[in-house]
């Protein structure tokens, strides 16, 4: 019977491309099906390229993306650092949210051909119930194009437009992640958000662009290097790698702070002519295998953010008040309805005697209630017919 179940429940995932810097192989899921309610153990094959014969790091960035694919496919998201020893996974550290949770994590294969290594490992994965009630409300994000730090660093293939293609492609990559995130806005302009002066105008872009959150992120290395062919292996040619570095910072546009702020580095071969000016929004770039790299970085970041946002209330700012009712803006696209209930709340800076500043929350008394839902607003009433008093346009309003 245990048998029969394995083979009922057997999936195969194929990913295009031979030079992708992880390709997931095959995904197998046994001992739990949809119609099962205990634990499953999933098993996933990933693969690598070994650049500048870095075994080690094609071994764990394999088994890394064999697990991430395990662990989407089970529904959840996760955040993993792996410590690989003696051809065993010793040591994994979870951080995990949505739908499950790993227990244990076994590395069952690798196989070695050539300059590329496929790993093969078991995840044992529990049902988890459901998060937050937040997990429904559409968040908002508004960014920039990515200031590239060093721009003599693009000038070797001219891949200056990478400053706007980005952003777009971690567009592109947040909807296939997530329906709960969405950069709702792109300005056609970098910022450098190093910056603290620039860094502090994020609230300023989210109230222009009515969104509730800024990814500020910078392209820090674009860096290539090239090694010559020895001459016992003339035939190779001149070998190229290219690294890829984005300094990303999430914040929270309504109030300033930082959600999230991590450095994501990957390199990857770079195939194109030293010589060759490149086109870095067509196919030929993004099916490369340093293409390829950017875009599983992306990935990466989105489900960064997406696991970030997932409990944040959805929040926004009052409009404009008239009488007793108030015009928010959240609405039907935030997932708002009709007699929903609202938090209305006002915020002030503080400082204490050492000149260190903090933002104070003053909750309003009384909650708000929906009476009417448009695309991305709404009209709120107070509830138990009580009265307004004291709330202004910009003052905030959330729901949790």
């Amino acid at each position: 019977m245990t048998s029969l179940i394995s083979m009922l429940c057997t999936l195969t995932f194929l990913r295009p491309g031979y030079y992708s810097r992880a390709i997931v192989a095959i995904l197998s899921m046994s001992v739990l099906c949809p119609w099962q309610v205990s634990a499953a153990w999933f098993e996933a094959q990933g693969q690598a390229l070994v650049i500048e014969g870095d075994k080690e790091a094609a071994k764990q960035e394999a088994t890394q993306e064999a697990l991430r694919q395990a662990m989407l496919f089970a529904g959840a998201s996760v955040q993993s650092v792996q410590t690989l020893a003696n051809g065993l996974l010793k040591k994994e550290q979870l951080t995990v949210t949505a739908n499950g949770e790993v227990q244990n994590v076994e590395l069952i294969d690798e196989i070695w051909e050539q300059d590329i290594v496929t790993v093969r490992i078991r995840a044992d994965i529990f049902p988890k119930p459901a998060s937050c009630e937040a997990a429904g409300f559409l968040k908002t994000i508004a960014t920039t194009e990515f200031l590239i730090a060093t721009p003599a660093q693009a000038q070797d293939g001219q891949i200056q437009e990478l400053s706007s293609v980005i952003p777009r492609k971690l567009q592109t990559s947040l909807a296939h992640q997530t329906n709960a995130a969405t950069i709702a806005q792109i300005t056609d302009y970098p910022i450098d958000w190093r910056k603290q002066n620039l860094r502090r105008q994020a609230p300023t872009l989210a109230r222009q662009s009515r969104t509730q959150y800024v990814i500020a992120a910078t392209i820090t290395d674009l860096s290539l290097t090239r090694k010559q062919a020895s001459m016992l292996s003339f035939w190779k040619g001149e070998q190229a790698t290219r690294h890829f570095s984005l300094d990303i910072s999430l914040i929270d546009g309504v109030h300033g702070g930082v959600l999230m702020q991590k450095q994501y580095r990957d390199r990857a071969p770079w195939h194109f002519d030293r010589f060759e000016d490149i086109d870095a929004s067509g196919a030929p770039f993004w099916q490369s295998a340093y293409g390829e790299a950017i875009n599983n970085t992306l990935q990466q970041i989105s489900s960064d953010v997406a696991a970030k946002l997932a409990c944040q209330p959805a929040t926004g700012r009052v409009i404009q008040v008239a009488g007793n009712s108030l015009e928010v803006s959240l609405g039907r696209s935030h997932g708002i309805e009709v007699g929903d209930e609202l938090f209305l709340y006002q915020t002030k800076q503080i400082s204490n005697p050492f000149n260190d500043n903090f933002i104070q929350y003053n909750l309003y008394p009384e909650k708000v209630t929906v009476t009417a839902a448009y695309a991305d607003s709404a009209t709120v009433t107070v509830a138990n017919d009580g009265i307004l008093m004291n709330i202004q346009p910009n003052d905030f309003v959330a729901k949790r």
